[in-house]
């Protein structure tokens, strides 16, 4: 008899945990749609390296703040918990908020606590939430679940933003979040975004975002198929927007190709001009500097000439300053062309002397006249005075009332009498 009991005693417990283990995996989910209260908030553990100060700002690490943040809090941040709340209608969760730090003291009135859960159960409910919400909603359930410790998001990430039924907001965070997966799961990381980018019947907005992410996959794992995905649909959408978001890595293959591709002579202008302004871009070195010099005689093209220009003037320093300077006086080219590298020269940190040196010897009106518009930005006194000599001397009338109308907003009482003096003659 003793021993019949034990056995029934045994299956029971059996019985008993195996029932209740679909009702733990939900019990968040049926705590939260039970409450009593609009709102409801619960706790859970945070990742390595995100903090806040419990109200106002979020840390996930490496200066990356959300919220309202000043420097003079930076020694407030502590890490986690992480704390969320949530407000509802009609069981439906219509916002959600999310702090980092020490949790409050008091529980404000109408929020029901359901206390400290893990964090595997909370990206579970959240991403669930994510799921199916709509609008601001989705993207902040996933910024929640993605602060967890020990979360693998992976499966659940790729499966929101696959879903062309969810909104676009929702699923750019989705894949957004993917960017922060362990190194284990970067193939199969790479692979889905690489599907999800060349899919044409997607919108592009969730295309792109997938390629942006690819783009900043840990230890460049990325950037391979990226290569791929530029140089094999050079003529296409998908090639080009890969190419504008490796222009942003500073990953050495992402350089390579960018020099390689700005070098070609069989590529559309416009394909050209992408090329060379990622070359041009943050991670640019001197050598990039020359050999974008280099390129600009052998252009043909006005969006890759002026992708030049462009990039030079940004990157300032003597060499680029002098080849403008060069540019712009080179009797060769179009007019056009050279009043294009006086507007960059004059962004590029060219001096005032070297500005004003160029008028006299030019006979081109428009030129002249593009002039007049720097010396007025420039508004020092070397360019007030030139602008004085311009309006008394300049023998173009157009010209001269250009400068007149320039030394009209200047305030300075000898400035306005000059100017008085010239209207009057």
């Amino acid at each position: 008899m003793t021993k019949r009991l034990s056995q029934l005693a045994a299956a029971l417990l059996v019985a008993t945990a195996a029932s209740a283990a679909p009702a733990l995996a939900q019990s968040l989910a049926n705590r939260i749609a039970s409450a009593a209260d609009r709102s409801v908030q619960f706790s859970f553990p945070a990742r390595p390296g995100v903090c806040g100060d419990g109200r106002t700002y979020i840390s996930t690490g490496s200066g990356n703040f959300y919220g309202s943040f000043s420097t003079n809090t930076a020694d407030q941040c502590q890490a986690g918990p992480v704390r969320v709340v949530i407000d509802l209608a009609d069981r439906n969760v219509v916002a959600l908020r999310t702090y980092v730090g020490a949790p409050l003291a008091v529980v404000d009135a109408g929020v029901t606590n359901l206390g400290t859960v893990t964090a595997v159960d909370a990206a579970d409910y959240l991403l669930g939430a994510a799921s199916r919400a709509d609008g601001r909603v989705g993207r902040d359930a996933i910024f929640a679940a993605l602060l967890g410790d020990n979360v693998d998001a992976t499966s659940r990430l790729l499966e929101i933003g696959r879903d062309q039924n969810r909104p676009l907001e929702t699923r750019r965070a989705a894949l957004s979040g993917l960017g922060r997966s362990d190194a284990p799961q970067l193939d199969k990381i790479g692979s889905a975004l690489v599907q999800i980018a060349t899919n044409e019947s997607d919108v592009q907005g969730v295309r792109t975002q997938a390629l942006s992410v690819l783009s900043r996959l840990d230890h460049g794992a990325g950037i391979q198929p990226l290569v791929q995905l530029a140089s094999g649909n050079m003529n296409s959408w998908i090639g080009r927007e890969s190419m504008r978001v490796l222009s942003s890595s500073g990953d050495p293959r992402a350089r390579q190709f960018l020099r390689s591709t700005a070098q070609r002579t069989d590529l559309p202008d416009e394909l050209l001009a992408v090329a060379i302004r990622g070359l041009g871009r943050s991670y640019v070195t001197g050598q990039d500097a020359a050999l974008l010099r280099s390129l600009y005689p052998r252009l043909t093209g006005e969006r890759s000439r002026d992708a030049v220009l462009a990039s030079v003037s940004e990157l300032g320093g003597t060499d680029n300053v002098q080849w403008l300077m060069g540019v712009v006086r080179d009797e060769k080219l179009t007019p056009e062309a050279r009043r294009r590298a006086l507007e960059y020269l004059s962004r590029a940190g060219a001096t005032t002397p070297s500005l004003l040196a160029l008028y006299d010897p030019t006979p081109d009106p428009q030129m002249r006249g593009a002039l007049i518009a720097i010396y007025a930005r420039l508004a020092d006194k070397g360019a007030t005075d030139k602008l004085v000599w311009i309006a008394r001397n300049e023998p173009n009338t157009q010209l001269k009332r250009r400068a007149i109308s320039a030394l009209s907003r200047n305030s300075d009482p000898t400035i306005r009498q000059a100017l008085a003096d010239i209207v009057e003659r």
